[in-house]
This record gives structure tokens, C-alpha cells and sequence, in this order.
């Protein structure tokens, strides 16, 4: 969790145009089926170096109205392991009109190899499939993996915060974008 003040905010202002998925050989992507939850806590508590005691997928997940098991995508290893995970959520933060990629993450066994560019995708498809018009997420500033692959998935940053300007510039800069480093002109966009 960031430090530095809420977390950063991103949108993807269109699903429009969704890439081909482009899963290494041997992997596959599925929705939630009943019995992934304790996979699932596993899963995020390694890939977000946090004690499992954190990842409870009945009250993060299942209790939540926005719960529905083709809204939780995982790529699974040829082991059969759950390899990532990323959920196409609704929040009424970002309106209900909206997607919200949630709980992002990959097993650490599994980094290099897109994984999270690839179930991240199939979220966003999800959310293409339920006619959602665009999609918002929340990351921190050190998820620096992270944040380059949203921007290659066609998030920009948002800025929600007046500390976001500043520290997204130590993020763009720090990554060599100065592509996105124009959004940092925009106004403050309020969320309730």
C-alpha cells in the first residue's frame, strides 16, 4: 500500500479494440469455479508479500454484490497451479457504467512471462462482454511492474489527488515514459 497519500488511479477511457490474448504455451485462462477461494488467498498473499491471514475471498470477494464467478479470471499453469488472477469489478466509485480491474496479481513462480498483461486482458473482456464503457484501476506507486503493464494495456493515469501530479511524474520519469507525462496538466477529477 502507498505511503505517499491515496493510491494512484488509472483509466482504460474505451474497451474498444482489445488486443488478441497471447498466453505462453502450456497455460489457459478460466473463470472462478467453486474451490479456487483458499488458490485465490494464496495467490495474492504471494504476490502482494503479505501473510495469507489478509486474503479472505468470501468478504473481499463472494460477499460483495459485484460478485459474479465469470468476473474472477486466473491463469492457470500446466501444473494446474493458479498462476494470476485479475477480477473485472464494478464499484460505484467509478460508476456502475464503468469496470474496475481488481486484485491484480501474479504468483511469484510465474513473473516474466505476461501472465498479469494476459489475465488482466481477459478481465477487460469480461467487462467488454458486459457493455461496461470504460475501466478505472488502483495501484501503488512501487508497483512499478504494474503500472508498465496497464499503460501497454491503454491505461493513463487520473489524477484524483492533488499529491498525484507530483508523484506521477516520479513514475513516468522514472520509467523513461514522457509519453503520459501531458495528463499531469489536467485537473483534479473527483470520486466519491
Amino acid at each position: 500500500m502507498s505511503t505517499a497519500g491515496p493510491q494512484l488511479v488509472m483509466r482504460r477511457p474505451h474497451l474498444r479494440r482489445l488486443p488478441e490474448a497471447d498466453l505462453v504455451a502450456g497455460y489457459t485462462i478460466r473463470d472462478f469455479q467453486a474451490g479456487d477461494e483458499e488458490g485465490w488467498a494464496e495467490l495474492l498473499a504471494a504476490a502482494f508479500e503479505r501473510e495469507l491471514a489478509q486474503f479472505d475471498f468470501h468478504r473481499m470477494m463472494a460477499s460483495d454484490p459485484a460478485f459474479q464467478p465469470s468476473r474472477v479470471k486466473f491463469v492457470v499453469a500446466p501444473d494446474e497451479s493458479l498462476a494470476a488472477s485479475a477480477s473485472s469489478w464494478l464499484s460505484a466509485r467509478f460508476g456502475l457504467d464503468n469496470s474496475t480491474l481488481h486484485w491484480v496479481g501474479t504468483a511469484p513462480a510465474h513473473k516474466g512471462k505476461r501472465l498479469g498483461y494476459e489475465v488482466s486482458l481477459a478481465a477487460l473482456k469480461q467487462a467488454f462482454s458486459e457493455r461496461r464503457a470504460a475501466a478505472y484501476l488502483l495501484t501503488d506507486d512501487e508497483r512499478i511492474a504494474a503500472i508498465k503493464t496497464y499503460l501497454r494495456l491503454g491505461f493513463v493515469p487520473v489524477l484524483t489527488d492533488p499529491s498525484h501530479a507530483r508523484r506521477w511524474r516520479t513514475v513516468l520519469e522514472g520509467i523513461g515514459d514522457e509519453h503520459h507525462l501531458a495528463v499531469l496538466e489536467g485537473p483534479v477529477e473527483v470520486f466519491r
